[in-house]
């Protein structure tokens, strides 16, 4: 467990409100609940959900990751969802934000733009998704028969070839008011490793969003 995991989680569920219940999906056999007093309560209202993966899951790098979520498991979890919000711990959303997550609820999927330099598509590791979308990808086409590294990126071509079937992408302008990783914007909802692609605005981004400073600086497991 990441040491930021509890106050991360319960920052989100703060911003996000209660009709956002929050699911962590985790091993059983490393999983110890945190003695936070917020967190119990956040449980047992049920604005925390603590959900199981598959036995001998393995999450241990980029690579992994994205094996495991372009498999249908995670999406026939949340299937039932109309999106989901995905986050992982080195990712926060800013409480002085003048936008909220529901302003890109039409999309099918939004993340953080990535620069050209480095791919296409938004960064997967605080983004808007589809669930059923996601779902029928995994299940229609092959991530390992693909040339794409990262499931991100895979995703965002798959989609992208579905636009003609009625998927609604956003242009790169409207998802950098979702989310900053490796393009700056001044006034994002939220951001992806800051301190990792943004170190020239960190001054910047710490004065408009304090809570960046509750990340840690290794990617979370």
């Amino acid at each position: 467990m990441t040491p930021n995991l509890v106050p991360v989680m319960l920052h989100f569920a703060t911003v996000l409100g209660p009709k956002w219940p929050i699911v962590l999906f985790t091993l059983e056999e490393h999983w110890v609940m945190p003695p936070s007093a917020a967190f119990r309560r956040a449980v047992d209202t049920r604005s925390f959900d603590i959900r199981f993966l598959p036995p001998n899951t393995s999450l241990g790098d980029s690579q992994s990751v994205s094996r495991f979520l372009t498999k249908p498991w995670i999406w026939e979890q949340v299937q039932s969802a109309r999106r989901t919000l995905l986050f992982q711990t080195d990712s926060i959303i800013c409480s002085k934000a003048e936008t909220v997550i529901e302003e890109f609820l039409q999309h099918d999927f939004v993340g953080a733009p990535i620069h050209q330099q480095y791919g296409a598509g938004y960064n997967g590791g605080l983004s808007i998704r589809n669930p059923k979308l996601f779902l029928n990808i995994t299940r229609d086409v092959s991530f390992e028969a693909s040339a794409h590294d990262f499931e991100d990126q895979w995703f965002y071509a798959e989609a992208k070839a579905r636009e003609g079937n009625g998927v609604k992408l956003p242009q790169a302008a409207v998802a950098k008011l979702f989310a900053v990783e490796t393009i700056y914007y001044e006034k994002p909802l939220g951001y992806h490793q800051p301190s990792r692609w943004q170190a020239d605005h960190m001054e910047e981004i710490e004065e408009y969003c304090p809570e960046v400073k509750m990340l840690t600086s290794r990617r979370a497991t």
